[in-house]
């Protein structure tokens, strides 16, 4: 297995700065062998500066790259124990292999996988840690889902943890994912922290999440009823598209609730 810092080394691109450093910071005047475009605001930027800029994000962010970024930090999951039988990584794949089994779609198995990226970074609202990163990526449903998730999962130890208030799933009762986010958390969610359960490890998940990230953003018809998304669709052309690929939506089926 190659180590983080090998795949880091890899993943970003060699830049040659110049000698002359200002207050500390170095300026670049080419990356990877493409000049860099030479503007200090996005005011002054013109097409011929942004084309040279582009072309350098474009090869820096290619969904490759991206998808090995997404894989270190889950990697970097390995051995963090938040109070139970299994490390955070081992969690995550207990639930994506789970969802797997189960016959859930190759989308819904990377959300599985990454759906507690963010769990020790932000506790209380790790969700929308996951579902911000793969929202482009992902249905509306799937991206709901991991937003709202550990809210779910608080109806299964609001017991343990002596709630003083319970059932707060239920405020979302009239969304229409409402069930698939019950069954994600029911079925594959709560039930892996079994040290015993016989887990695909991560080599076995990369090749879903590369092809996951490979995707054209926001290619889910719904996407655009969200305000936020519609924008971001808008502004698309400014920002890295080489090697993404069209989803054929009737394919992108949703995983199995029943």
């Amino acid at each position: 297995m190659l180590s983080l810092a090998r795949v880091s080394t890899r993943a970003v691109a060699v830049a040659r700065p110049l000698a002359a450093r200002a207050r500390g910071m170095v300026m670049f005047e080419q990356v990877d062998g493409l000049p860099v475009g030479k503007f200090t605001n996005l005011m002054e930027a013109n097409v011929e500066e942004w084309k040279k800029s582009d072309a350098i994000f474009n090869k820096v962010a290619t969904p490759d790259l991206m998808a090995e970024r997404a894989l270190n930090m889950f990697k970097l999951l390995q051995g963090v124990n938040i109070g139970n039988m299994v490390d955070q990584a081992t969690h995550g794949l207990q639930v994506a292999t789970r969802a797997h089994r189960d016959g859930a779609d190759e989308e819904t198995v990377v959300c599985a996988l990454f759906h507690d990226l963010g769990e020790v970074m932000s506790p209380i609202n790790h969700g929308e840690i996951a579902a911000g990163l793969l929202r482009p990526y992902v249905s509306p449903e799937n991206y709901w889902i991991l937003a709202h998730h550990e809210v779910f999962q608080a109806y299964y130890f609001q017991d343990a943890a002596q709630l003083s208030i319970r059932d707060s799933r239920e405020r979302f009762r009239s969304n229409p994912h409402f069930e698939a986010c019950v069954h994600f958390c029911e079925k594959w969610d709560q039930a892996s922290f079994d040290p015993n359960y016989n887990t695909e490890p991560l080599s076995f998940f990369e090749p879903m999440v590369k092809r996951i990230f490979a995707r054209k953003p926001y290619w889910h018809p719904d996407h655009a009823q969200d305000p936020i998304n519609a924008a971001k669709m808008e502004m698309a052309e400014g920002y890295p598209s080489e090697g993404r690929v069209e989803v054929d939506v009737p394919a992108a089926k949703k995983a199995k609730v029943s």
